[in-house]
């Protein structure tokens, strides 16, 4: 497909169409839009024929049900971006298995990300939740907390979001290591294959978990693992929730050997009712939310539209998933 001559059919929010469909019809002056308005599937009559999609934040998650199902019955879509980072979705693989092209918006998301990630850190080692339930009950209580600078800090996974987690926590003074599949040597830190893990996560004060969920990242912090920690370490996630084996978290973190977390993902999500995550004085629960920033929708549709430009040019596209 061409830029010359090319007649898209692009199924897109009607939210992200107001920001940039100008933009888009400049690259593709025959574009025909099929502009995504409320919440049910797209008419038969119009679906079929869809050729590329734009699944955006603004249809997450209220209207991602009628979006998805959409996506799923245009027989002739043959890309779609997502504004995710993470594709591990049977969603996404149904599409990968019927030949579809797949782009994600991995790096949108990394600043506020990684900075919610500190900000657990900073939270958990000062006692914040101490703090705002005494001024909560108008009580002038003064307690004592420790620093980050010096302290030990484990990354682990650093794609884009690893990165800039490490980045910030060498601008704070931290003791910065890492662990990625494949050390390119790069890295803001010292940096070790999956070999090295359960060392580094033996002398970290702070272990941040960035990675993405593959086979063989499931349930990877399970109990061995993580009684591997150093007693009194800090545990965050802002990867997947799959990654962790959720009990033997709760029991370490009930037993004291993790003095702390702060988790934006979970096995199960929304975390039931019934979790004792929810009410443990030492754990930061945050809604799968931590890069839910409007710059961060902007980024992932500002890359949408370089890929638009590239795929109707038959150029590579930016963060194509194999």
């Amino acid at each position: 497909m061409t830029t010359g001559d090319s007649h898209p059919v692009l199924l897109i929010s009607d939210n992200v169409w107001a920001r940039e469909g100008d933009a888009l019809r400049e690259i593709a002056p025959r574009l025909e839009p099929v502009i995504y308005v409320g919440d049910e599937p797209v008419s038969d009559d119009v679906v079929s024929s869809i050729d590329i999609a734009f699944y955006s934040s603004d249809l997450w998650p209220e209207r991602s049900r009628g979006i998805a199902l959409s996506i799923l019955r245009a027989t002739q879509l043959k890309w779609l971006h997502t504004f995710s980072a993470g594709v591990d979705s049977p969603f996404f693989q149904q599409l990968l298995e019927r030949g579809v092209r797949l782009s994600n918006s991995t790096g949108a998301t990394a600043s506020p990300i990684a900075q919610t990630a500190i900000l657990y850190m900073l939270a958990l080692s000062r006692n914040v939740r101490a703090w705002m339930k005494h001024q909560d009950a108008r009580e002038w209580e003064r307690h004592q907390f420790t620093e980050l600078d010096g302290a030990r800090l484990a990354v682990i996974g650093m794609g884009p979001i690893g990165m800039e987690i490490a980045r910030l926590g060498v601008a704070l003074n931290m003791d910065v290591e890492a662990i990625r599949r494949t050390p390119t040597g790069n890295e803001p830190c010292a940096t070790y294959g999956f070999d090295q893990l359960d060392a580094v996560l033996s002398r970290a004060d702070w272990v941040a978990v960035a990675l993405p969920l593959t086979n063989d990242t499931v349930n990877l912090f399970d109990a061995a693992r993580l009684s591997r920690m150093k007693p009194g370490a800090h545990f965050i996630n802002v990867g997947r929730g799959e990654l962790v084996e959720e009990p033997a978290l709760v029991a370490a973190l009930q037993s004291g050997h993790i003095a702390g977390a702060g988790l934006d993902v979970f096995a199960v999500e929304p975390l039931p009712q019934d979790s004792p995550l929810w009410s443990m004085p030492n754990v930061i629960v945050t809604p799968h939310s931590s890069g839910a920033s409007p710059k961060s929708a902007i980024r992932a549709e500002k890359l949408f539209v370089e890929n638009f430009r590239n795929f109707l040019a038959g150029a590579p596209l930016r963060n194509e998933v194999r």
